[in-house]
């Protein structure tokens, strides 16, 4: 492949993964995030104009929507092929640089998971009604907990 269509094809990718991005959910539809692309790297910065001074006074909302996005970012380039290697928090003299995303070398076909997830990414629709009072069930609560874990976090289940 010649270098110009190798570039063309990593503008594409990193195109279509920030356009996946963007659907992420977000607090009351706040789209708290930007992204910078410089070459492969893709950098997802919180917009704190972005941040609701009422609602979310501490930008924990903001960081979850920005965490969603990211989350959104890396499923679109496995499913495009390459393994995303993210870098948390890259500047401390940058507080809202969040995380810088580099394409690592193609890899093999998305598994089913990952088609399943992908598959998601435009079906997502905001819900500000209630929800059922019928209580989440143990093959769920175990599905969050390990998918979870799978991203470094831990599942903790609110009761009454």
């Amino acid at each position: 492949m010649m270098p110009s269509q190798s570039t063309d094809i990593a503008t594409d990718v990193v195109r279509r993964a920030v356009e996946d991005a963007v659907q992420a959910p977000s607090v009351h539809n706040t789209q708290p995030w930007r992204f910078g692309i410089s070459g492969s790297r893709i950098s997802v910065r919180a917009d704190a104009d972005r941040r609701l001074d009422v609602a979310d006074p501490d930008g924990r909302e903001m960081l979850i929507s920005c965490g969603a996005a990211l989350y959104n970012l890396r499923l679109s380039l496995r499913m495009q092929g390459f393994e995303p290697v993210v870098r948390l928090l890259p500047d401390p003299d940058r507080p809202h640089l969040l995380a810088d995303v580099h394409l690592e070398s193609l890899r093999e076909r998305a598994g089913d998971e990952v088609e399943r997830e992908y598959a998601q990414i435009r079906r997502r629709r905001s819900h500000r009604g209630g929800f059922r009072p019928d209580p989440v069930g143990a093959g769920v609560l175990t599905a969050l907990r390990h998918a979870a874990e799978q991203e470094g976090g831990r599942l903790i289940q609110a009761v009454d």
